[in-house]
């Protein structure tokens, strides 16, 4: 049989970054105390290769593209934001402009979602609370299908699918740390 045991490969690899979200979690609590570790200055960033939300992608450049967010009901994100202890700061964008990966595996399964994260400690986001990051685009290939009003200007020599500056896009954010 599959070597997934039938799951798709973010259900078959679901165990693995929970088990990961709490290793991280349990750091930071054990280094600033597990009831005061909220409140102190900390981040969590990175590609974390899973997502709460994507948006899905129906449709064809003929008769118009079609763009759907759905909620998904589990995300190793979840054990990292839950009870306040951290906030996904991108989720401070809009739904639909929230993505930082293009998936896609022909018509039949194109999706956008958020994988690169700025987690911050509930107290850091809150000294930051009007700060908005952004999601640097420029460098996705002409392949993928953004949503009306996002479209960038490319970086010099994107290609249709290759080269491109990656297949994710950075998410960067200024904060104060005083």
């Amino acid at each position: 049989g599959s070597p997934r045991n039938g799951l798709d490969g973010r259900e078959a690899t679901m165990p693995l970054r929970i088990a990961e979200a709490q290793a991280v979690r349990r750091i930071i609590e054990e280094r600033f105390g597990k009831d005061h570790a909220a409140d102190k200055r900390w981040a969590i960033c990175g590609d974390m290769n899973d997502y709460r939300q994507r948006v899905k992608i129906e449709g064809d450049s003929v008769d118009g593209y079609r763009f759907q967010v759905i909620d998904e009901s589990q995300s190793c994100i979840n054990v990292l934001t839950a009870g306040g202890f951290c906030e996904n700061v991108v989720e401070r964008r809009p739904e639909m402009d929230r993505w930082s990966f293009y998936h896609t595996r022909g018509p039949e399964e194109r999706h956008l979602c958020q994988l690169d994260y700025i987690l911050l400690s509930k107290g850091l986001a809150a000294k930051n609370a009007t700060a908005v990051p952004d999601i640097v685009r420029n460098g996705q290939p002409w392949r993928t299908i953004f949503p009306a009003g996002q479209e960038v200007e490319r970086f010099p020599r994107a290609g249709w699918d290759r080269p491109k500056a990656s297949d994710h896009c950075p998410v960067v954010i200024a904060l104060d740390m005083a």
